[in-house]
C-alpha cells in the first residue's frame, strides 16, 4: 500500500521533471546530474516526508560513477522509514528487449543491508534488519526511470511491480527487464522479491556452469588437437 502511495507522489514529480528538459540536450553522460540537480527539494504531505540525495554507499563512490543506483530517495511514511535507490537510464520506451539495470549482487547487497562488495561466507547479516523489512517496519525498494531518447515519453516504476518473470543475464549477471514491463496491480513484498531474485540468480548460475562445461570440452578438443599437430611435426 505504502509503494503505491510514494509512487503516485513521485511519478508526477518525474512527469514535472520530464517536462523540463531538452530532449536533444540530455544524454546518457548527464541524465544522473539533471534528475540530482531537479530533485534538490523535499515532498511534506500529510503522514509523508520524501527526500533525495545522491546516492550514499560504504563501498562505491558516486563520483567514480560505479554505484549501483543514481540517486537515493528515502523519507517517512505512517511513521515508517522508506528507503527508494533509483536508477536513471536513456532509451527505448517501445522496445521489448531487457536492458541491464544493476547486477544481482547489488539488489541482494542493498535490500538484505549487507556491508561487504561480494556475497560470500563471510557476510554478516543483520537479522533485526531483515526482520524489520519483512515484516513492513521499514520499506525498501529499487526504482526505474526511463526518459524515452526518441520521444520525451518516461516510466517510472519499482521491481517489485514487475509481473514479467525475473530474469538475471549469465554472462554479466545483470538482473534485466523491460523499460516498459507487465506490472502488477499489488507489488511483491520484501521476502517475495528477494526469493523471486534468488531463483532467478540460481537459474542464471546452473546455466552459466553448464555453459563452462561445453566450452572446457571445446578447450579440451582443441588441445588435442594442437598437441597433435606438434607430434606430427616431431615424427617429420
Amino acid at each position: 500500500m505504502e509503494l503505491k502511495i510514494l509512487k503516485d507522489i513521485l511519478w508526477s514529480e518525474f512527469a514535472e521533471f520530464a517536462g523540463t528538459l531538452e530532449l536533444e540536450k540530455v544524454t546518457d553522460r548527464n541524465i544522473d546530474d539533471k534528475v540530482m540537480e531537479f530533485f534538490r527539494h523535499s515532498i511534506e504531505k500529510k503522514g509523508i516526508k520524501i527526500n533525495f540525495s545522491e546516492p550514499i554507499n560504504d563501498i562505491y563512490r558516486f563520483e567514480g560513477g560505479r554505484t549501483p543506483y543514481d540517486l537515493l530517495i528515502f523519507g517517512k511514511i505512517d511513521e515508517k522509514d522508506f528507503k527508494i535507490f533509483l536508477n536513471n537510464k536513456l532509451g527505448n520506451l517501445e522496445s521489448g528487449a531487457r536492458n541491464d539495470v544493476t547486477t544481482y549482487n547489488n539488489l541482494l547487497r542493498l535490500y538484505l543491508g549487507v556491508r561487504s562488495q561480494r556475497l560470500s561466507g563471510e557476510i554478516q547479516i543483520d537479522r533485526n534488519l531483515l526482520l524489520k523489512r519483512a515484516g513492513g517496519d521499514e520499506i525498501i525498494s529499487y526504482a526505474m526511470f526511463i526518459l524515452d531518447k526518441n520521444t520525451g515519453d518516461f516510466n517510472f516504476f519499482f521491481l517489485e511491480e514487475v509481473a514479467d518473470a525475473f530474469y538475471v543475464n549469465p554472462r554479466n549477471w545483470m538482473f534485466q527487464v523491460k523499460y516498459r514491463p507487465a506490472l502488477r496491480e499489488k507489488p511483491l513484498n520484501y521476502c517475495e522479491f528477494i526469493l523471486n531474485l534468488i531463483k532467478a540468480t540460481i537459474r542464471a548460475l546452473r546455466a552459466s556452469i553448464e555453459k563452462a562445461k561445453e566450452e572446457i570440452g571445446i578447450l579440451k578438443h582443441l588441445k588435442e588437437e594442437i598437441e597433435g599437430l606438434g607430434d606430427t611435426e616431431r615424427r617429420n
